[in-house]
């Protein structure tokens, strides 16, 4: 692997277009860690205070506090990444365990009519089947679920 150094311009430096270069420098030392992608990093240059040279060495305090930023980025990434992973598993779970689930109708209760949600007025205070799609589903604490069904003449809102 080439240890090339970096260099990084406040002045001149580039986040989104710079590689690194004295020509083409990043402008944060940020970006130069993150373009590098691991520890150890290689020696990074930023502008120098003094006349007559363009680049120094970064100060080891400054190395250090963008270190440490860097490192609390790569843990939250990290973390992102396994909570994702969690919540995939999760939701495939739940899949798995509502492919399970079937709905049928009572036959004690009276037939329901099937209606379209335009014309479900006139059938307050009795049974329907509603056909449609779930258009928005909200969950309200762990017992209580909104759904808004739609079909093409309107929408309806349903508690579960």
């Amino acid at each position: 692997m080439d240890i090339s150094p970096i260099y990084t311009s406040d002045k001149t430096g580039s986040d989104d277009k710079g590689e690194g270069t004295q020509d083409n420098p990043f402008k944060t030392p940020l970006q130069a860690m993150r373009h590098w992608g691991k520890e150890p990093f290689p020696t990074i240059y930023v502008d120098s205070k003094e006349e007559g040279e363009k680049f120094s060495v970064i100060s080891q305090a400054q190395m250090k506090k963008i270190a440490k930023i860097y490192q609390r980025e790569a843990s939250k990434a990290e973390s992102k990444i396994k909570k994702e992973a969690e919540e995939a598993a999760k939701r495939a779970a739940n899949l798995e365990e509502s492919k399970s689930i079937v709905i049928s109708e009572d036959p004690a209760l009276p037939a329901a009519s099937a209606s379209k949600i335009n014309g479900l007025s006139q059938y307050r205070g009795q049974r329907v089947k509603v056909y449609g799609w779930v258009h928005r589903l909200r969950r309200q604490g762990k017992n209580m679920m909104f759904v808004v069904l739609r079909d093409g003449t309107g929408y309806l809102q349903c508690i579960l």
